[in-house]
């Protein structure tokens, strides 16, 4: 009996050891600097609670204040930066439809977006600086060619094109 005993111990005490090795092995390589983590989303809080990081594909819908405001034009994968206050304040991402780049900055209300660079394989690409007044100004490649536009506070438009009178 005492030899069957002894057995049982040795067998038990084996199986904890490999065991408690596997388990060691495995928390070394959690925590290993070449790691990848795959997930859909990581959202980055602060310390009252309220995300202010979101990386995602997709992101979700654009939010002021905590409230969303419709969807997206398109579907977006990349990051979003969201302020104190819930409101979504810019991003940088790739559109699913259109195959953009987009990098903004948005006012405090993330309503308005007063700086935009827009990325397109087939019709080149644009920066929009706005204000919240509506005036602004665009550059863009869009149609193969440079283009420069002003928006006043009127909304009437004044275009700078390759060989076309500048703007007054």
């Amino acid at each position: 009996m005492s030899r069957a005993l002894t057995l049982t111990t040795l067998v038990v005490a084996s199986l904890a050891l490999v065991v408690s090795s596997w388990t060691a092995l495995a928390l070394h390589q959690s925590q290993a600097r070449d790691r990848v983590i795959t997930a859909r989303g990581l959202i980055i809080e602060d310390g009252t609670g309220q995300a202010r990081v979101i990386l995602g594909a997709p992101v979700p819908d654009p939010l002021s204040k905590g409230v969303s405001q419709g969807p997206r034009a398109s579907p977006l994968s990349g990051l979003i930066l969201i302020g104190a206050d819930g409101s979504e304040r810019g991003g940088y991402g790739t559109a699913d439809v259109g195959d953009e780049a987009i990098l903004t900055l948005d006012d405090a209300t993330g309503t308005t977006e007063v700086f935009k660079v827009t990325a397109n394989p087939d019709r080149g690409a644009t920066l929009v600086i706005k204000h919240q007044n509506s005036t602004g100004a665009m550059l863009t490649s869009w149609q193969g060619k440079p283009e420069l536009i002003f928006v006043g506070d009127n909304g009437q438009s004044h275009y700078v094109r390759p060989s076309t009178p500048s703007a007054p």
